[in-house]
Formats: structure tokens, C-alpha cells, sequence
């Protein structure tokens, strides 16, 4: 995938190039090219309008220059015994797109749409405006600081890792293709989509299409190469090793004559000879060039564990000395305490586990009515009350009937004995 930077805005096409001239009209009228950007061996990359939403995009047309040719704004195929091998390319093209559309990171371009139309298919991107890093090795006057390229090489890291998590290949990391927004942080862009099927060609189409001197690693060079995410580590290793050294690495093939030969490797590595970066920091980039891919960082997450073990990694929390943790600890525990024994009542004392025996209280079976009776009886008939025998006292005891003990008996189905 390809996302344009300002300095592709203000290019000038190649000429003779077999890119779709201006105010064609792509998926109808949706969209409409204002002008080609670049152009490579697998693809051309063109500046766009979006019709419908009124923004500038960026479309990524498929177009393996090796087996096809343009004939107005169709794509063909130059010979029928590249048909199979040409729609195998677009398909992939088509399902590659599809699986980086659903990578969500700030460092990895944005795909908007994927469609097919003049017998080939197109991909819609995010317009990127800042600059790639090929154009700032090549500025004097715009050097980023150590710091910035460490910030720079982690993100990309993280976009990476997530990239090889779903089972993707970038296959095409290289300086101009990694650019930097303008807030200066990386966006990994033009992704070498169908280079896998391109790759198990003939030597020479495999060359055309895939590699790219200096930056791509020996496995690209032949066709059936085995690919793996240390290919990517490779590409990214060389990229930043240009980047630091200002000289892009020598090429793969090179190297792997040198070391076939037992001399020397030409790529000199750049763990001692810049002071202003960690060693570990150039050590991670020399491992990740190694030429065999068994010998290379074999992950992204590798790579970060190494460049940032010592200072950007999560620190564990050093305790004060054990008189001050004392302290600290005491005074826990009494604002713990105290806020339990301010969340209870204080003038509530606690229940007592032990079943309390209260005092059995008397119950009065006889109804109000009768002990309203007993006491205005009582009152009203004292005075007058002559001496009788012992049997006809008046019983005035509170609870009593006030009737003689001999007409009690009457009385007891309806109040009770007394």
C-alpha cells in the first residue's frame, strides 16, 4: 500500500509511464484521479477525489508490470500463459487488503475500500501528509536526534508486531516507506501486497518484483524463498541502519557471497562506532541484519524487549528504608482502625452471645373490662361495707371480682380462678 507524502504531491510523473491519466474516473463516478504519485514493479500509486465525500485520497492500483499492459483503462494480460499466474496476483492483492484493513494501529496506514474494476483491483488509503525517512537521510538540514529514532524504530515496532499477529508480511520496508506524520510519529505504508505469489516465480520476475537492493534480505533474491517475519526484521534493521550511518547497507547478495566465501561481511555493523546510542540499542539493529534468517531477532516483540529493557520498560517501585515503611505501615493501620470504630455507634453496647434470661411477666387473663369492674366496686362499696363472717369478705385484691367468696363459683368459667 502506498499513502503520499507532501513531497510525491509536487512530483513530476515519469514519462512513459502506463498510469491512468488525469480525470479518470474510477468504481463510476466516484472517484477521480487528479494525478499519479509513483509507480513500481507491483503497483501504481495515484492522488484521488473522493466524489462522494469530498476529501483527497490515495488509490493503490494493482498492476504486475511483468505480466500485464494497459490498453486505455483496462488492464491485460500480455500473454494467456500469464492469465492464472496474473488473477492469482489479484486476488491475493484483493485478500491482503481486505486483512490489513482490519489492522486498527496510528502507525500503520488506514485501507478505506478495496474494489475491482478495469479488469484489475484497487485499494482506497488514508492520505498521509509529512515526510518518509529516504527524504530526510537525504536532508542536511533536518537531522533527527538519537532520541527521535529510538521513539521513531519502537513505534514501528509495535505496528510491525501487530502485523506479523495476523499472520501478514510487510515484504517491502524500506526508508520510503515509512513516513512520519506531522506530529513525527511513523506510518508504515505500501504494503507488498502479492509479492508472496510473485516470490514463487522464475528468478528473474521474483528479482523484478520483490527485492529491493540494500534493504531486502537474501531469501527475496530467489524464487520460493521462505519468508518469514525475520525477512521483515531484516528490512527494518537495514532501514535504520541507513538511518543512523547515513549509507544504505550493502546488498544482501553481497553478503551472502562474502560469507559463503569466509571473508569478511562488507556490512560493517554499527554497535561501536556511534557513541550518542545505547549499545544495545546498535547491537539490536546488527542482529537483525544477520545474513542467515535463524541468527536474526526473530520477532518484533524480541526486538522491543532488547532496546527497551533498560530504560523505557516499567520500573519496579523501590521501597524506603524499613524505618520509614514502620512509619508509613503504623500509620495505615490507625486510620484504619479509626475509621471502624467511627462507623459504629459508640453508646451502643455489643449483644452478648450468651441467651439473656429475662423475668417470666405475669399475665393478666382476665379482660380490662373485669379489672375496671374489680376497682370501681372496690371504691365505691368500701365505706358501707358491714362486718360479715370470713366467707362473705369482699375479695378486693386487684385482678379479684368484688362478689362474696360464695357466689365466686359463678363466676369462674367466665374469669378464671383467683
Amino acid at each position: 500500500m502506498t499513502a503520499a507524502n507532501h513531497a510525491d504531491l509536487d512530483a513530476i510523473p515519469q514519462a512513459g509511464s502506463e498510469a491512468l491519466p488525469a480525470g479518470t474516473t474510477l468504481l463510476g463516478d466516484q472517484f477521480t484521479i487528479e494525478r499519479p504519485l509513483s509507480s513500481g514493479g507491483f503497483g501504481i500509486t495515484y492522488l484521488a477525489e473522493d466524489n462522494f465525500l469530498g476529501r483527497r485520497v490515495v488509490i493503490k492500483e494493482c498492476y504486475p508490470e511483468a505480466f500485464c499492459r494497459r490498453d486505455g483503462k483496462k488492464v491485460l494480460v500480455r500473454s494467456n500463459i500469464h492469465h492464472e499466474k496474473y488473477r492469482a496476483i489479484v486476488e491475493m492483492f484483493m485478500r491482503e487488503a481486505r486483512s490489513i484493513a482490519k489492522l486498527r494501529h496510528p502507525n500503520i496506514v488506514g485501507v478505506h475500500r478495496i474494489f475491482e474494476d478495469n479488469e484489475t483491483a484497487y485499494m482506497v488509503l488514508d492520505l498521509i501528509h509529512g515526510r518518509d525517512l529516504l527524504s530526510l537521510i537525504k536532508d542536511d538540514h533536518d537531522i533527527l536526534s538519537p532520541q527521535q529514532i529510538k521513539e521513531v524504530l519502537v513505534k514501528t515496532l509495535d505496528a510491525v508486531e501487530l502485523v506479523h499477529q495476523h499472520d501478514l508480511l510487510h515484504r517491502d520496508l524500506s526508508p520510503d516507506n515509512i513516513l512520519l506524520d506531522k506530529w513525527g510519529s511513523p506510518v508504515l505504508i505500501d504494503f507488498g501486497a502479492a509479492r508472496e505469489e510473485a516470490s514463487r516465480e522464475t528468478r528473474a520476475v521474483s528479482a523484478v518484483l520483490v527485492v529491493k537492493d540494500g534493504y531486502s534480505p537474501q531469501e527475496f533474491y530467489f524464487a520460493g524463498g521462505k519468508q518469514s517475519a525475520s525477512s521483515d526484521l531484516y528490512a527494518l534493521g537495514a532501514t535504520f541502519y541507513h538511518l543512523i550511518s547515513g549509507e544504505a547497507p550493502p546488498n544482501s547478495q553481497t553478503r551472502m557471497a562474502e560469507f559463503a566465501g569466509n571473508n569478511p561481511d562488507p556490512c560493517e555493523p554499527l554497535a561501536g562506532r556511534f557513541p550518542e546510542y545505547d549499545t544495545e540499542f546498535l547491537e539490536a539493529i546488527d542482529k537483525a541484519m544477520m545474513i542467515l534468517p535463524k541468527a536474526r531477532l526473530q520477532s518484533a516483540r524480541e526486538w522491543l524487549n532488547a532496546i527497551t529493557e533498560r530504560n523505557d520498560r516499567a520500573r519496579p517501585l523501590r521501597m524506603s528504608p524499613t524505618n520509614k515503611l514502620d512509619k508509613v505501615l503504623n500509620r495505615l493501620v490507625s486510620e484504619t482502625n479509626e475509621y471502624v470504630l467511627n462507623s459504629q455507634p459508640r453508646d451502643v453496647k455489643p449483644k452478648s452471645r450468651r441467651a439473656v434470661t429475662s423475668q417470666p411477666r405475669k399475665v393478666n387473663s382476665s379482660p380490662e373490662w373485669a379489672d375496671e369492674f374489680n376497682r370501681e366496686t372496690s371504691e365505691t362499696s368500701r365505706p358501707i361495707i358491714p362486718k360479715t363472717t370470713r366467707e362473705e369478705r369482699i375479695v378486693t385484691k386487684p385482678g379479684t371480682l368484688a362478689v362474696p367468696a360464695k357466689k365466686r363459683r359463678r363466676f369462674f368459667g367466665l374469669f378464671g380462678k383467683r
